[in-house]
């Protein structure tokens, strides 16, 4: 799987977000992370990532939030959204991809794959989170 771009990881937990970069890393990817949504945002907009994972609970701004306002910004529009939560009763409406946390490396890795695969211009034509991974 060829990414392109770095994946920006959107999370405030620290250890967390250093074994999915371990993961993503020893899978020969790029990261950027950020650790609020803020910081996200304006980092998506830099880096123009290959994909972005996203924590649904942070302190400054709900992770569906920061999925929608990428989605609205013409100039993140296009970059897949995947949200990761621990919550199975998170809106998933503002994502292309769903992992409900803990999620193993493979799953990870598997959805990343979904998103590298989709054309950039069929990002909202294609909701991920109704494809089942068979690991």
């Amino acid at each position: 799987m060829q990414l392109g771009a770095p994946v920006l990881i959107i999370d405030d937990d620290p250890v967390l977000t250093e074994l999915v970069q371990e993961i993503l890393s020893g899978s020969g990817h790029a990261t950027a992370v950020a650790r609020n949504a803020f910081h996200g945002l304006k980092l998506a907009r830099e880096v123009q990532p290959s994909v972005v994972l996203c924590d649904w609970v942070m302190p400054d701004m709900a992770g569906s939030d920061v999925l929608r306002a990428l989605a609205a910004d013409p100039a993140t529009a296009r970059i897949p959204r995947v949200l990761m939560t621990g919550h199975s009763e998170a809106d998933q409406s503002c994502a292309d991809g769903f992992l409900l946390k803990p999620f193993r490396p493979d799953e990870m890795l598997w959805m990343l794959e979904q998103m590298a695969a989709l054309p950039r211009v069929q990002k909202k034509s294609f909701l991920l989170k109704e494809a089942r991974w068979q690991g």
